[in-house]
C-alpha cells in the first residue's frame, strides 16, 4: 500500500525545478497523496503541479493572508488538510562586520515569522494524525564565516517548531524539523559555482563523501509526512553524517 494513500498535501516553495519542494511533491504524488504547490512564483509552481495532477495557488510565505487564503483553497479543494511542508526560505552569506539591518529583517520575515505563521494557520484546520515539516538547515547547529544570519534564523525556526511540537501534541499533530546540509539545488548552485572548492570542502568533511540529493530529502520528507513516522519535535538531518565534523571553513 502507499505510504500517502489518500492523504492531501500543502507545499509551500514549490516552484523551482530540480529544488526540494519539486522533488517533495513528486514523492508525495507517487505515494498517493493529493498535492497543493504553493509559491510567491506562481507560474513555476502551476506547471509543477500540472504535471503532478495537483493544483498550485499563489502565497508569499511572509504574507499571513496568503498563508490563510493557500490553507483555504486546500480545504475548498479537497475537504482537508493532512500534510503541510514548508520549503520557503532565504538565505544571505554577509561576514559579521558586514551584517545589514535589512538582511537581518528580510530573512527573520520568511526563515522564522513564516514558519510560524504556517503552522498556525494549518493546525487550526488539521486533525489527529497530520504533520507539519519544516525545512531548515544545518547551519542552524553548525558554524562557517558568513552565515550569521542565515544560521541565527534557522535556529530560531527550529525553536519554534519545537515549541509548537510539545503544545500541538496532545492534538496528535507531529511537527518536525527536516534538516539538510548543502544540497545541490537552484538555490546553491551560485555559492557552488562561484567558490572554488567549496563543493570538495562539503565533501572532505562530510563522512559519506558527498552532497545529498533533492530526492534523498524527499525521502525524509515523506517519512515524516506517513503514519510510520512516531516522532514529534524532533529534527532528521539529510546530511551524510556532516553534524559529526563541521563545515569547511574558507582556505
Amino acid at each position: 500500500m502507499s505510504m500517502l494513500n489518500g492523504k492531501v498535501a500543502l507545499i509551500l516553495g514549490a516552484s523551482t525545478r530540480g529544488g526540494i519542494g519539486e522533488a517533495t511533491a513528486k514523492a508525495y504524488v507517487r505515494e498517493g497523496a493529493k498535492v497543493v504547490l504553493s509559491a510567491r512564483r506562481l507560474e513555476g509552481a502551476q506547471a509543477i503541479a500540472h504535471e503532478l495532477g495537483g493544483s498550485a495557488v499563489p502565497c508569499d510565505a511572509t504574507k499571513e493572508a496568503d498563508i490563510a487564503a493557500a490553507v483555504k483553497a486546500t480545504l475548498d479543494a479537497h475537504g482537508k488538510l493532512d500534510i503541510a511542508l514548508i520549503v520557503a526560505g532565504d538565505h544571505a552569506n554577509e561576514p559579521f562586520d558586514s551584517i545589514k539591518m535589512d538582511t537581518l529583517r528580510r530573512l527573520f520575515e520568511i526563515n522564522v515569522i513564516g514558519p510560524t505563521l504556517f503552522i498556525q494557520h494549518c493546525t487550526r484546520v488539521m486533525k489527529p494524525g497530520s504533520a507539519i515539516i519544516v525545512v531548515s538547515s544545518h547551519s542552524a547547529q553548525l558554524t562557517t564565516i558568513g552565515i550569521g544570519p542565515y544560521g541565527a534564523t534557522k535556529a530560531a525556526a527550529e525553536r519554534i517548531v519545537e515549541v509548537a511540537a510539545l503544545e500541538y501534541g496532545p492534538r496528535g499533530i507531529r511537527i518536525n524539523i527536516l534538516s539538510p546540509s548543502m544540497v545541490a539545488t537552484p538555490m546553491s548552485a551560485p555559492a557552488l559555482q562561484n567558490r572554488p572548492g567549496l563543493q570538495q570542502g562539503f565533501e572532505k568533511e562530510t563522512p559519506l563523501g558527498r552532497l545529498a540529493t533533492v530526492d534523498e530529502v524527499a525521502a525524509g520528507a515523506l517519512w515524516l509526512a506517513s503514519d510510520q513516522c512516531f516522532t514529534t519535535g524532533d529534527r532528521i538531518r539529510v546530511g551524510g553524517g556532516i553534524h559529526l565534523r563541521r563545515f569547511p571553513l574558507p582556505p
